[in-house]
């Protein structure tokens, strides 16, 4: 019993999370949930055992968590690293989305993005065809907001690198926002606003 922790210790190549979608669904009366996923990748050195002839070479585990909120108004919630703040100007209303991306941002802990972390994942899906998907999903901070009203355009207020910084318009309802991390850790932009522009 004594050698349990030590043999856990030894078998576990690496336990990482890399969370990082924020899904938000805005009702009609302007409250709404926030959902975050967190995805975990486990890796041991040894498996179970399958039968004879067979050298078992380690198991890989990926794991998905839910984390749900519920809020009154999308413009009354604060979270740690961002906030929506809606405003008119002009007869012209504009929503806007204003996220902490330096490289110490409050946004990273509160989603346990971790660096180390990161890189183990990455390293580990560059090996594996399988994973090609879930590593795509590592590398980004991303936002998805469904509003319950037709959006016009969505435009990041200051540019940002074509192909990495990416915010777009799924459907007229829904935006998605991608922040790279790379660029969050190398301090490239302390406060990214994304502006809303509802029809």
């Amino acid at each position: 019993m004594k050698r349990i922790p030590q043999t856990l210790f030894f078998c576990l190549l690496f336990c990482a999370c890399a969370g990082g979608n924020i899904k938000i669904k805005i009702k009609p009366d302007l409250s709404g949930d926030l959902v975050i996923y967190q995805k975990t990748i486990t890796k041991k050195q040894k498996g179970i055992f399958l039968g004879s002839g067979l050298t078992d070479t380690g198991e890989l585990e990926i794991t998905l968590k839910e984390r749900s909120y519920q809020f009154g108004n999308y413009t009354h919630m604060l979270p740690p690293g961002f906030r929506f703040i809606q405003f008119t100007e002009d007869q012209t209303t504009e929503i806007q989305l204003a996220i902490d991306t330096s490289k110490d941002s409050p946004l990273l802990k509160a989603l346990q993005i971790n660096r180390n972390e990161i890189s183990s994942i990455l390293s580990e899906a560059k090996l594996r065809d399988d994973l090609l998907r879930f590593n795509t999903l590592v590398e980004f901070i991303q936002f998805e907001v469904h509003f319950p009203f037709p959006i016009q355009k969505v435009k990041f207020l200051d540019p940002r690198t074509a192909g990495e910084w990416t915010v777009r318009l799924d459907t007229n309802k829904t935006m998605i926002v991608n922040i790279p991390l790379h660029a969050v850790w190398a301090g490239e932009h302390a406060l990214t606003v994304v502006q809303i522009f509802p029809e």
